[in-house]
C-alpha cells in the first residue's frame, strides 16, 4: 500500500526514475533520515517498511509501501520494475542485544534469512548495488577499545552481532559469485535527530541512552546508570556517538562509489568517545538535574568502543560534520520536545 500523503520536506528534488533507491526499513529512525537525504540529493527513495499505518514519520514521505519481509518478498518485483530501481539500502533489522541472547532464532530469521531472500530477489532482478546497515557489535570486546574496520578474526559476543557479521560475509561471497557491489556500514552509536526537527527517534520500547536520559530529565524519573567502575577516567563506559545526519550523508557518497565493482566494510562513527557521565552532564544542561541510580554493569559491555574512521574518510571523502556531542544532544532534545509538547509545557 502506498502512502499518497504529500510529504512536507522543503527543497524536494523532482523525481528522477533513473535515480530510484529501494530503502528497506526506510520509515525507521536511521532509514527515514537516509530517505530524507536521498530526496535532498535528487534521488527517489522507494520505502518499504512494516506497520506504516501507525508510524507518523512514514506519512511525511511519498512512495511508501507496507510490506512484511520476507513474507511479501514477491512484491519487490513490481516496485523494482515500476521505479526502475538500481540500488538498495537495507536498514531493516532487529537490534536489541539483550533480546537477541534470549531469542536468537528471531534474530537469525529476520536479520539473516530476510536479508538473504532480499539479496536473492535483487540478484534475480539485476539490482547489483547494495548498502547494508551493519554494526559495531561485530567487534565484540576489542582489547584496545579502538575498532579498525580492516581487522580480521572478529568475534561478536552476542547473536545480534553474529547476524550482522554473517550478512557481511554473505555480501563478500555475492560480490565474488554474482558481481553484487556492496558497502557494509558498521554503525557505532547512532544518535541525534534531524536538524529541521521533522524526524527523529520513535522506538518503542526505547533502548538508546540519550533519549532515555532526556526522558528521565523531563519526566523527573530516575535513570539507571549501568556501571561506575569501568577502567575509564570517570568509571562509566565510553562510546562513540555519530549523528544520524552524518550516517545519512555517508549513504549518498556510497551510492556513487557503487558504480565501481567493490565490496567494502567501513566504520561509521565520529572517531571520538564520550562516557555515560559526560552524556549525562550534556543532557542536564537542557533538562536540569537527574537522579541517577547506579546499577551493576551489564555482562559483555566493554569499557570502551571507539571507531577508527580513517578508511571511511579516505574511501568516501566523508567526515562527520554534525557529530559534536552538544549538537547531538541539542537535536535529540529538540525532537523530544516536538513529540511531547504537552508534557514539556
Amino acid at each position: 500500500m502506498a502512502n499518497t500523503t504529500e510529504h512536507q520536506f522543503p527543497n524536494r528534488s523532482i523525481n528522477n526514475l533513473n535515480k530510484s533507491v529501494l530503502v528497506v526499513g526506510g520509515a525507521g529512525y536511521i532509514g527515514s533520515h537516509i530517505s530524507k537525504h536521498l530526496i535532498r540529493n535528487g534521488y527517489t527513495p522507494v520505502i518499504v517498511d512494516r506497520n506504516i499505518k501507525n508510524n507518523p514519520i512514514a506519512k511525511q514521505f511519498n512512495d511508501v509501501y507496507e510490506m512484511d519481509l520476507p513474507k511479501d518478498i514477491h512484491l519487490i518485483d513490481n516496485l523494482v520494475k515500476r521505479y526502475n530501481v538500481d540500488s538498495c539500502i537495507c536498514t531493516a533489522a532487529y537490534t536489541s542485544v539483550g533480546e537477541s541472547v534470549k531469542e536468537p532464532n528471531k534474530y537469525y530469521q529476520n536479520n539473516v534469512v530476510m536479508t538473504l531472500q532480499l539479496l536473492n530477489k535483487l540478484k534475480d532482478l539485476d539490482v547489483k548495488k547494495f548498502i547494508f546497515s551493519s554494526s559495531a557489535a561485530v567487534y565484540g570486546t576489542p582489547e584496545s577499545g579502538i575498532c579498525y574496520d580492516d581487522q580480521i578474526g572478529l568475534e561478536p559476543i552476542n547473536p545480534y552481532g553474529q547476524t550482522k557479521l554473517v550478512v557481511e560475509k554473505m555480501l563478500k561471497e555475492y560480490n565474488r559469485a554474482y558481481g553484487m557491489k556492496s558497502i557494509s556500514f558498521r554503525y557505532f552509536n547512532a544518535a541525534g535527530a534531524d536538524p529541521d526537527g521533522e524526524i527523529g527517534e520513535l522506538h518503542d520500547p526505547e533502548t538508546h541512552i540519550i533519549p532515555l536520559i532526556i526522558r528521565a530529565g523531563f519526566q523527573a524519573t530516575d535513570f539507571n546508570m549501568f556501571g561506575n567502575d569501568y577502567d575509564t577516567p570517570d568509571g562509566t563506559c565510553i562510546r562513540d556517538y555519530v549523528h544520524v545526519t552524518d550516517i545519512a550523508d555517508a549513504q549518498i557518497k556510497a551510492l556513487s562509489l557503487l558504480d565501481n565493482n567493490m565490496c567494502a566494510r567501513l566504520n561509521l562513527g565520529s572517531g571520538n568517545g564520550f562516557s555515560n557521565k559526560e552524556i549525562m552532564d550534556e543532557v542536564t544542561k537542557h533538562t536540569g538535574a537527574i537522579n541517577v541510580i547506579t546499577a551493576s554493569k551489564r555482562e559483555g559491555d566493554p569499557a570502551q568502543l571507539i571507531a577508527d574512521i580513517s578508511r571511511t574518510k579516505d574511501i568516501l571523502n566523508w567526515k562527520p560534520m554534525h557529530s559534536d556531542i552538544d549538537n547531538i544532544v541539542r537535536t535529540a532534545v529538540q525532537w523530544y520536545k516536538h513529540c511531547n509538547k504537552q508534557e514539556i509545557n
